[in-house]
């Protein structure tokens, strides 16, 4: 949470707080400290700079192992025959002994206050019974709450003693907690209810609405004082949803969905206020989290707020989490990644695909039921395990470095992030639960939310064209990111709830040239979660509606495939008309692709369902309708691959093809690798076939716009000067070539 000059602020109990500036520079921009409106700006200080954190300029396997080793020098020594460079440190743990062994180590968990583990999970158990059994807001007071001034009379002592236990030991990291949530991961609580946390609200929707007839009106509410004004439950308003929809009136979320938005907001707060604590004492070492889950309306998951509290983070890679986090966070910030079983060409695949998605590490996971190292037999020897793993490590580690020392290169793609959308979404995919959504845990929302499948489906079919993006925050918009970045194209994936500043920045992006593309339900809502009469920007779509009403799928008709061998293009809503844009192609009930200039620029809408590309992508060429409707509006908006990839056999698109770019050191690189969907297990429920058909090596021809030196990186081999070379692809690792100038 920084002003434009990298200085943090906070806002608490309604009072703009400032902190220690903190983390490497990055590049900033005006944070609404309330929910979305409130802008807090300071005065200019210096912020810390740097470009690489200490330790992180080259690439980390650290082990993650519970209980202790027989042997602590002997148990170093197998870690290093491993390939590991560093260790997990719980927070009661010696450090010592890692700097007697010269071996590298991170502090883990110093605050288990930030979430609901081990010996606190029966603090949530018994409120979350408590509260789904009676219904009683008293059960909604979270423990402790983070706008609780007791908490923090503490929690800054409590810090400075741990940090002070470990600064002189030089850690690579700290980790403030494993699997923090406001509740339980993203399984939805509606904490928090308390005094402390009303009082902050009320506060920041004073700062927000300005009046409470202008709250009032949002809200659809009859509050006399701002002392009255409370948050609906989850159970209130979806009795409110009901009587909405069976009255057939506009569905009002707002109530719910501003307190979700402060609960977010307050949890990125917390975590950047305790990392100003861990600043104060040291300012060398990143601190950050890990385990963090899926962006969800859930646990305090607005990826965007936590992103701009930490220096680094360990994300479960769900619903595209690694890709956000990878586009929010600086080049810098070290990511890492957890792997767990023994299934070594995959796990092979999994670290090579994350180390081009940034990634600066990886982290062992290692219990009793997949040892790497016996640690309580005599000698520590290694186990299959062990070895497997220790045979994976040595080319990342010489790779990584070469590649942190590059710019990633992308085609200046924006994909829209949307939290008061994903907001929405949640509480249109549960309306099928009725009263039992407490039941929908987070696991059920990671694989069969329909929101995260449309998204990822917008994110795959951009990379399988051979294209890169980068996910830009409703934040980023409001604040002009996309003309002062020069974006090409901005993706709107079922983006529902849009502000009007973000609308209006949409607006002015596509008149200044700019290409926007959005598929269903675009912007009838507004960022409050408030269904609106129109669309904000149907006019620049040039659509006008007769209804906005979200569906499960598709209800408009199909497109019919070009081949019977591919899917059919499904039409989405059947309330769409044409005003000034042109349907380039009409499905019977509804037209399905929508066409409309703006000032220099165009904008697309798509009334087609996206939801499963992601799994026809797994069985070519079902997805093939899909990629060439996206590559032709993408090369319209002036944007192709670099690099012409193609079969060597028979000059066709390679399927599941990602193709990363980089450059410095006075060369470009590019990078080719299978681009599997690594959750494919879980997704077999959603029809999802697996990953077979890109699991097989292929020999590819590479055409290059202009001829180069090329030079295969892994292997150093000279391919020639030229244009095009042909490659041999491995299904489980990349070919990275470098490509310097013809003299």
């Amino acid at each position: 949470m920084m002003d434009p000059h990298g200085k943090r602020a906070l806002l608490l109990a309604g009072t703009v707080l400032l902190l220690a500036s903190t983390g490497p520079a990055r590049k900033t921009w005006p944070l609404s400290l309330s929910a979305e409106t409130l802008e807090a700006r300071v005065a200019p200080r210096s912020p810390l700079a740097r470009k690489n954190w200490r330790g992180w300029d080259m690439y980390h396997v650290i082990m993650w192992s519970t209980g202790e080793p027989k042997d602590f020098p002997r148990w170093f020594e197998r870690l290093r025959e491993m390939g590991c460079t560093a260790e997990e440190c719980s927070r009661e743990r010696d450090a010592a002994p890692f700097v007697e062994h010269g071996f590298g180590f991170y502090a883990e968990n110093l605050v288990p206050e930030l979430a609901f583990l081990h010996s606190r999970q029966k603090l949530y158990d018994d409120d979350f019974q408590g509260y789904t059994t009676t219904r009683d807001k008293r059960f909604l007071a979270r423990k402790p709450c983070f706008d609780d001034p007791a908490f923090w009379e503490t929690a800054k002592g409590n810090v400075h003693k741990l940090v002070r236990s470990f600064v002189a030991y030089r850690p690579l990291l700290y980790d403030l907690r494993d699997e923090l949530s406001i509740g339980s991961f993203t399984s939805p609580m509606d904490y928090c209810f308390c005094a402390h946390t009303l009082r902050a609200f009320r506060l920041s929707l004073q700062r927000q609405y300005g009046t409470l007839e202008t709250l009032n009106q949002e809200w659809d509410t009859r509050f006399a004082s701002w002392d009255e004004v409370a948050p609906m439950t989850t159970y209130e308003v979806k009795a409110r949803e009901r009587t909405a929809l069976a009255a057939r009136e506009r569905e009002n979320y707002a109530p719910w969905a501003d307190h979700r938005a402060f609960m977010d907001l307050s949890f990125a707060q917390a975590i950047d206020r305790l990392r100003s604590y861990i600043r104060e004492l040291d300012t060398d070492t990143p601190v950050g989290i890990e385990g963090t889950q899926m962006p969800s309306a859930w646990g305090g998951y607005d990826l965007w707020r936590l992103s701009q509290a930490v220096d680094w983070i360990e994300p479960y890679d769900i619903a595209n989490s690694r890709e956000i986090l990878r586009s929010f966070l600086p080049s810098e910030a070290p990511v890492l990644g957890t792997i767990s079983g023994s299934d070594f060409s995959r796990i092979r695949r999994l670290l090579w695909w994350r180390l081009l998605h940034g990634d600066r590490g990886l982290i062992i996971w290692d219990d009793e039921k997949s040892r790497a190292v016996e640690k309580t037999k005599e000698d520590l020897p290694l186990t299959d395990r062990g070895k497997g793993l220790a045979q994976l490590f040595p080319e990342l580690k010489v790779v990584a470095p070469a590649l942190y020392k590059l710019d990633r290169v992308d085609d200046r793609i924006a994909i829209h992030y949307s939290q008061p959308s994903i907001r929405a979404h949640w509480m249109f995919d549960s309306r099928e639960d009725g009263d039992n959504w407490p039941r929908r845990r987070y696991d059920h929302e990671a694989y069969h939310g329909r929101f995260a499948r449309v998204r990822d489906s917008f994110v795959r079919v951009i990379e399988d064209l051979g294209l890169q993006s980068n996910f830009v925050s409703y934040e980023q918009i409001e604040n002009g990111e996309l003309v002062r970045s020069g974006y090409k194209v901005l993706l709107l994936p079922q983006s529902v709830a849009m502000s009007k500043r973000e609308c209006r920045q949409i607006e002015a992006f596509v008149r200044a040239g700019g290409t926007v593309i959005a598929d269903n339900m675009t912007a009838t809502m507004d960022e409050h979660g408030k269904r609106l009469r129109a669309g904000q920007l149907d006019e620049l779509f040039g659509i006008r509606r007769s209804g906005a009403s979200w569906r499960g799928k598709a209800v408009a008709g199909t497109l019919p495939p070009a081949a019977s061998s591919h899917a059919p293009l499904e039409v989405y809503e059947p309330d769409i008309a044409v005003t000034t844009g042109k349907a380039r192609s009409n499905a019977i009930q509804a037209p399905a692709i929508i066409e409309n200039r703006a000032g220099k620029g165009h904008a697309f809408y798509l009334n087609l369902d996206m939801h499963d590309y992601g799994k026809y992508r797994l069985s070519p060429p079902k997805d093939a309708g899909y990629k060439r409707l996206f590559d032709t509006l993408l090369k319209e908006a002036g944007v192709a691959p670099a690099v012409k990839v193609t079969s060597a056999a028979s000059d066709q698109p390679i399927a599941g093809l990602e193709i990363w770019r980089y450059r410095g050191g006075g060369a470009e690189y590019i990078a080719l690798m299978r681009n599997p969907e690594f959750d494919a297990e879980s997704l077999r429920d959603e029809g999802y076939p697996g990953n077979a058909a890109l699991e097989q090596r292929a020999r590819l021809q590479l055409v290059f716009q202009q001829k180069s030196q090329v030079r295969d990186l892994r292997s150093g081999k000279i391919l020639g000067t030229t244009d095009r070379v042909t490659v041999d692809l491995d299904a489980w690792s990349p070919t990275i070539l470098e490509l310097r100038a013809h003299p």
